[in-house]
């Protein structure tokens, strides 16, 4: 299970990154064996930032932050003790973003956002207390408004 987390987000994102010395368990990161804190920092191949997270007490807490291999952010996202607290915003490799999302203690909250690759708006979301509330709108490729739906009915 160590190091399971750390490869499948790897996997996922396609990044080839070096120095793993950093180990994940059971919800928890571990260096040489003993809970981790601080700013822990991977790099690709080519000496580019991979990722950048900041640990307390071997939890998630404050920005952890993904990167392309060509150094453009691909992942912003904030933690407060181990849980999603705060702004979620996704790019692509162009630099747009594509995905924005908020958290409070690991609930879903605020509005939410999903671009396309060039930056129009696809869906907006609402919610609150991790609830889905207000009106969700969804737009096609050309920006026509296709679909709404109020939760608050």
């Amino acid at each position: 299970m160590k190091k399971l987390l750390i490869s499948l987000v790897f996997f996922v994102l396609g990044a080839t990154a070096f120095t793993q010395t950093l180990e994940y368990d059971n919800g928890l990161y571990f260096k040489k064996g003993m809970l981790y804190s601080g700013k822990h920092v991977e790099y690709y191949d080519n000496g580019k930032v991979s990722l950048e997270l900041n640990v307390s007490n071997g939890k998630e807490h404050g920005a952890f932050d993904f990167y392309f291999s060509s150094g453009i952010k691909k992942e912003h996202r904030e933690y407060n003790e181990g849980k999603k607290n705060g702004i979620w915003i996704t790019w692509n490799e162009d630099g747009i973003k594509i995905a924005e999302a908020d958290y409070e203690n690991d609930t879903k909250v605020g509005n939410w956002f999903v671009w396309d690759s060039k930056g129009m708006l696809l869906y907006e979301m609402h919610y609150v207390m991790g609830k889905k509330t207000g009106i969700w709108r969804q737009w096609d490729e050309s920006g026509k408004l296709i679909m709404e739906r109020d939760f608050e009915k």
